[in-house]
């Protein structure tokens, strides 16, 4: 039996493993790196089977509550594979108290004696990070009930349900914990076209009416969770078939995909499934999926939905959630988390619970009898189906507990029993887990990256001070140094050096490599119609489809060149930078230099726009031609008269075939257009993510050269303090114990930074 001990900081992404008191050696398949603990954990009994060579472990994790239960699930798991691991948790300090400690430790910073750590940039920085926003996207079909699953979330009724009034738009929803909503409506160049305060559902329904708007950006309460936590957005997406603009269907596809941080509700109707729109954007989740172990499970929340509205006799809540796995299984989606719903019984629950003045008597008895079927049919008790870890579990048996005061009626366990609050009792937890973890991280990155810089500064002025017989060696130094960055020579080298990083090969070798690719499922499509001819109904639903193949695979298509764009982006940042850091050490060594930061612009695609273009192929590909339709009869004109009744070996009735003009559509010509059409539009695409490319890469180099410029300032006031340090001894006493004074504070506030996240065991009082 082997012993294993395990440390894992979320904050600080690090992980300690030892084996029977030893760290792990640097190759073995345990050494996970900076990876998050959901990346590896679902490998670890196979991992330390490996590697010891046993079935048998004792093992101590020390870590939060949070990834504890990620712990247990894996080791439940390995157990029904023979492999048995006795845990034995080593509590830590937990999330609860450390964003607290961020403001106070900040609050110290503002006020304390370093200037630069007073900068706007620190303090937008730190704001920044506080209050990041958290995105969750809302995704389904027609009919799946998305806008009366989110009203449910909001509890109250804002966004429209009826599929004409809700699909034509992207809606953002921010928790500003204000009970009153205020929205903000766009068209699809980010023009303001209404702002509306004090919304409802009418406002929206009016919003949604307007051909122009394109996004409605709305802020005010999400009731389960606080600002103080995360400020989360709700963002409710139309459906593939239903939007307005092509760049709707291109945020689904982005915010599906595996590099996005966003939590998707994904929800499905328990009384259909298998439409088109759900194939095609579940093969985009399952992709997905496939990339970052647990934690990209974790981001996907399947809500089937509607499960309270079986009449007897049909299917049962166990035998519809089988159904969903295996229509998801189907999909390559496997071990899903699943959480069944009934959303408008919860809307109309926390009406009547909330808000009991604006429900009418009628309704009230239909709430009432609604509530008693969920509290008295134990096969309705969704919660008891959702895939909740221990501690939600635990959690909601007690809101049970609580609330169940044994009346049939009782609205509290009905709502419980609809399954919503087990679904933002996950999304809380998810928020817990992954968003506000990295919140704190990068909070304290910010902070210890100022602090290093200036203590290094710090120390600089002490070390000048205090070696009086270099001074003048000092002043030269820093008199060349002062000449190269005032130099035209250099700063003309430095450009020229700049000018030639160029990524644009890059770019136009990727661009149509992906181009390529995405074509593949519009040809697979068209391969299928070869030597087909369809009437004009069937030719006009086979362009449907060829249209609904290509805006999906455009969809993709710009969102993976999106994503291209900015990884090159990104590198061609990485090399300004370097470069940079490359000129400032050939200046000086040992001057602290701010880390530079940019964020690339979003490469906005070309967009198809299909509705002329159905009807120029339509009738490009239609022809007429004589079709038979069928047989008549008619008289034999060789027995008409006294002579030709007298031929009775001849027949007195001939038949004929029927033939008529009908308009046929050639499948062929279809495909051949199409495909015209597509190289042409793939073309003109690529002209423009290149030309798109060429302009970032130019706004990018300017925008480091006014960085530059900026930093190379401050090297320069930086060098003029340090030569006042290398006065007369009698002169620079005071600055030296006024820096010493600094450097103490900043030792000092440097261990509260580190002491954040730097998890310790709890020592039980």
């Amino acid at each position: 039996m082997a012993k294993v001990f395990i440390k894992y900081n979320p904050f600080k992404l690090e992980t300690i493993i030892e084996i029977d008191g030893e760290l792990i050696p640097q190759n073995s398949v345990l050494n996970v790196g900076s990876k998050r603990l959901q990346e590896w954990v679902e490998q670890l009994a196979e991992f330390l089977q490996d590697e010891c060579n046993e079935d048998y472990f004792e093992l101590d994790f020390m870590g939060t509550s949070m990834d504890l239960e990620d712990v247990e699930e894996i080791i439940e798991k390995a157990r029904k594979k023979g492999i048995e691991i006795e845990l034995t948790h080593i509590p830590v300090q937990e999330i609860s108290n450390m964003e607290f400690a961020i403001e106070e430790v900040f609050d110290e910073i503002i006020n304390g004696p370093i200037e630069e750590l007073k900068s706007k940039d620190l303090q937008d920085a730190f704001k920044k990070a506080l209050n990041d926003e958290f995105e969750i996207t809302v995704v389904a079909t027609m009919s799946a009930g998305k806008s009366t699953l989110i009203n449910s979330l909001l509890q109250r009724k804002l966004m429209p349900s009826s599929q004409e009034a809700c699909t034509a738009t992207i809606s953002r929803i921010k928790d500003t914990d204000d009970e009153d909503f205020f929205a903000t409506a766009y068209d699809e160049f980010g023009n303001v076209i209404k702002s509306v305060p004090n919304l409802g559902l009418e406002d929206m329904e009016k919003l949604n009416a307007i051909e122009k708007v394109s996004t409605i950006c709305i802020e005010g309460d999400i009731p389960f969770t606080s600002t103080e936590e995360m400020s989360l957005v709700l963002i409710d997406t139309p459906g593939p078939n239903n939007s307005r603009d092509e760049n709707h269907l291109k945020t689904t596809y982005k915010n599906l995909d595996e590099s996005s941080k966003a939590l998707v509700l994904y929800i499905l109707n328990a009384t259909q499934l298998g439409v088109n729109d759900d194939s095609q954007l579940l093969n985009a989740v399952a992709n997905s999926m496939q990339v970052g172990g647990k934690q990209s499970k974790d981001r996907y929340l399947f809500v089937v939905n509607k499960l309270d509205q079986f009449r007897k006799g049909e299917d049962d809540v166990e035998s519809s959630l089988q159904k969903v796995r295996k229509y998801l299984a189907d999909r390559g989606i496997h071990d899903p988390n699943i959480f069944p719903a009934a959303a408008l019984s919860s809307l109309d629950i926390r009406e009547l619970l909330n808000h009991p003045e604006s429900v009418d008597e009628d309704l009230e008895d239909e709430i009432l009898m609604m509530a008693r079927k969920l509290n008295r049919n134990e096969q309705l008790h969704l919660e008891k189906y959702a895939t909740l870890t221990p501690s939600i579990r635990r959690k909601i048996d007690e809101q049970l507990r609580l609330a169940d005061d044994g009346d049939i009626m009782n609205l509290e366990t009905a709502l419980i029993h609809s399954g919503i609050p087990a679904v933002e009792e996950t999304i809380k937890l998810y928020v817990e887990k992954y968003a506000r973890t990295a919140k704190i991280k990068n909070v304290v990155d910010t902070f210890q990256k100022k602090l290093e810089s200036s203590k290094a500064f710090e120390e600089t002025k002490t070390a000048i001070a205090e070696n009086t017989e270099r001074h003048a060696q000092i002043k030269e130094q820093i008199r060349q140094i002062e000449e190269k960055l005032n130099s035209g020579k250099e700063a003309e080298k430095f450009k020229k050096k700049i000018e030639e990083i160029d990524v644009m090969k890059d770019i136009k070798t990727e661009s149509r490599k992906l181009v390529l690719k995405h074509q593949r499922s519009v040809d697979e499509f068209l391969t299928g119609a070869i030597g087909k001819e369809f009437a004009k109904n069937e030719a006009e639903s086979f362009i449907e489809n060829l249209i609904r193949i290509s805006r999906e695979s455009h969809s993709k298509l710009t969102v993976n060149l999106e994503k291209m764009i900015n990884d090159n982006l990104n590198n061609i940042a990485d090399q300004l930078l370097k470069e940079y850091k490359g000129k400032i050490v050939k200046l000086v060594d040992g001057l602290g230099t701010d880390n530079l930061v940019f964020e690339p612009l979003q490469l906005i695609a070309a967009e198809l726009d299909f509705g002329i273009e159905k009807n120029r192929i339509l009738d490009t590909a239609t022809y007429t031609e004589k079709v038979k339709v069928g047989t008549e009869s008619y008289r034999n004109p060789e027995r008409s008269g006294f002579f030709g009744s007298l031929k009775f070996w001849k027949p007195t009735t001939l038949y004929r075939d029927v033939y008529e003009e009908q308009t046929m559509v050639s499948a062929q010509i279809i495909s051949d257009e199409f495909s015209t059409y597509l190289e042409k539009q793939n073309r003109m695409l690529i002209k423009e993510v290149e030309g798109s490319a060429k302009e970032n890469i130019k706004q990018i180099k300017m925008d480091y050269y006014r960085k530059f410029d900026k930093v190379d300032q401050i090297l320069r006031d930086k060098l003029k303090e340090l030569e006042t340090f290398t006065q007369d001894e009698s002169l620079i006493r005071a600055k030296i114990a006024e820096s010493q004074a600094r450097l103490e504070w900043l030792e000092r506030i440097n261990e509260k930074v580190n002491k954040i996240i730097d998890i310790g065991e709890v020592v039980e009082v």
